[in-house]
């Protein structure tokens, strides 16, 4: 869990106080993903934590366009699975900007396809 501290960077977050510390991009797309270490909370079975998907480009969907995704999660490290607890999906890159769209998670644990970008972040927090 500790290797995850010793990421490159880290970018603070002005908007909603949050020092996101990169664990994973997609080479074709430039897409990042980080994680808030602040929020970072021990469960029975493994963590919960925030986490922020930025797209390099804005992702149109039926309910909003956006270019960024705040997520809570909780990680189950026994069970190398993952449920969503909150969505906010943002106007901006980086969280910034609107708030365009909310969704609640659904509740349950998803297991993860092997060399997802769920994969790093469970070598990061769980390993």
């Amino acid at each position: 869990m500790k290797r995850w501290l010793a990421v490159l960077f880290i970018t603070v977050m002005a908007d909603v106080h949050a020092a996101w510390v990169p664990y994973g991009e997609t080479e074709l797309v430039g897409n990042i993903y980080s994680i808030d270490p602040d929020t970072l909370r021990k469960t029975e079975a493994g963590y919960i934590f925030n986490i922020l998907s930025n797209y390099s480009v804005p992702i149109r969907e039926s309910f909003a366009t956006f270019q960024s995704v705040q997520s809570q999660v909780e990680l189950d490290c026994r069970h190398r699975q993952l449920r969503e607890i909150f969505i906010n999906f943002h106007q901006q890159p980086m969280g910034k900007g609107r708030v365009v769209h909310t969704e609640r998670g659904q509740g349950i644990f998803i297991a993860w396809p092997p060399g997802s970008v769920n994969e790093l972040l469970y070598s990061v927090v769980c390993e």
